[in-house]
């Protein structure tokens, strides 16, 4: 082998004759691309993966805000297509992969996650048909009380209470009928909802056991689609209009 093509050789030290180093005195890390040199979809996931592996804790990550699409305006011809075209992940630009939002979800998130299901949905919890009508409305406001005057102080420390009160709002959102088929008065705890998270959210991430990379931008997010949402809503009947701070 020539000088030339030793010092070339990725793995050249540990392996030339000339080395007083072996592969076994020396570990060879094998060729991973820089994080440079991957493409921003990559390295955003990299980045991600990375932050869940450094805690046993957490399970995973969830999806709070994805990519926009540019023709997301457009006739909803293209969404009924059988065949959509597949996006091309690679041509993602790092300005579209930082408008990802995610929050990761812990053993005791998800617990909590199923638990709130329970309250919130009742009898219909882990039905394949559901149906809701106006006393679905009521149903979420006795579940809220229930939450603040009962499993509130149960909670001990602000990274419970900040589990127990994502899979409240998380529930809440997802079922949503209530903010659309209701005979009013749901502003006064919507408003304790926002006034909790506000309080909550003053506390450092260490306290509340959450990442500042991704789970705390996250829920920032999360908290300010659903106030767009219930407040949309409410607001067509509410008077004085509704205004959800949480921050």
């Amino acid at each position: 082998m020539s000088k030339r093509a030793a010092e070339s050789s990725p793995v050249g030290t540990a392996t030339s004759p000339k080395s007083t180093k072996t592969a076994d005195d020396e570990e060879i890390k094998p060729c991973v691309p820089a994080e440079e040199e991957m493409t921003p979809y990559d390295a955003f996931f990299k980045r991600l993966s990375a932050t869940k592996d450094r805690d046993p804790k957490i399970l995973g990550p969830t999806l709070i805000r994805g990519i926009s699409r540019d023709d997301e305006d457009e006739d909803d011809e293209d969404e009924d297509s059988e065949e959509e075209e597949e996006v091309d992940k690679s041509k993602y630009t790092a300005e579209q992969m930082e408008t990802l939002r995610y929050v990761m979800i812990t053993k005791n998130r998800e617990d909590k996650l199923n638990e709130m299901n329970e309250l919130v949905l009742g009898d219909q919890a882990g039905g394949s048909f559901m149906c809701f009508n106006t006393s679905f409305s009521y149903d979420v406001m006795n579940a809220f009380y229930h939450l603040k005057n009962k499993l509130w102080a149960r909670a001990k420390g602000p990274d419970a209470k900040f589990d127990l009160l994502f899979a409240f709002t998380q529930n809440v959102e997802r079922y949503d009928c209530w903010m659309h088929d209701n005979e009013g008065g749901m502003e006064d705890w919507v408003k304790d909802l926002g006034s909790m998270w506000k309080r909550l959210l003053k506390n450092p991430d260490e306290k509340l056991d959450i990442d500042s990379e991704f789970t705390r931008p996250g829920i920032i997010c999360f908290l300010d689609l659903f106030k767009k949402k219930v407040e949309e809503a409410l607001n067509e009947y509410a008077d004085p209009p509704l205004n959800f701070k949480f921050q």
